[in-house]
């Protein structure tokens, strides 16, 4: 019992100038925003990089590879495209919407485009 050291801890009253710090909330456009540059900004470990880049480049080679050899029934063929479509609209409306993404946006595609070349 004498060797246990004793826990002080201060509470402050409610009449003292205790304030708390006011958090900052975001609004919803801005915590959109903080989404979508979170979600395509590339990690910061290197190993995570590496895989991230890669599996953006074998991915659409992949694909490709598979349009050109394979005889695919044209419904799937259509409905690729379509979500091929779909997917380079949202890509310019989150260019137009969120400015500071264009360049990583930029490399992402890039990045896609490079496996498109490579597999076909």
């Amino acid at each position: 019992m004498a060797d246990e050291q004793k826990i002080v801890v201060e509470v402050p009253s409610s009449s003292g100038h205790y304030s708390p710090v006011p958090t900052q909330e975001l609004s919803k456009l801005e915590e959109f925003k903080k989404g979508w540059m979170d979600a395509i900004a590339l990690p910061d470990n290197l190993a995570d990089m590496a895989f991230d880049i890669t599996a953006s480049v074998a991915i659409p080679a992949l694909l490709t590879s598979c349009w050109v050899s394979l005889p695919l029934p044209s419904f799937i063929r259509l409905g690729v495209m379509g979500v091929v479509v779909l997917s380079g609209v949202i890509a310019c409306y989150l260019r137009e919407m969120i400015p500071e993404i264009q360049p990583i946006l930029f490399i992402r595609l890039g990045l896609v485009f490079v496996g498109l070349l490579l597999g076909s």
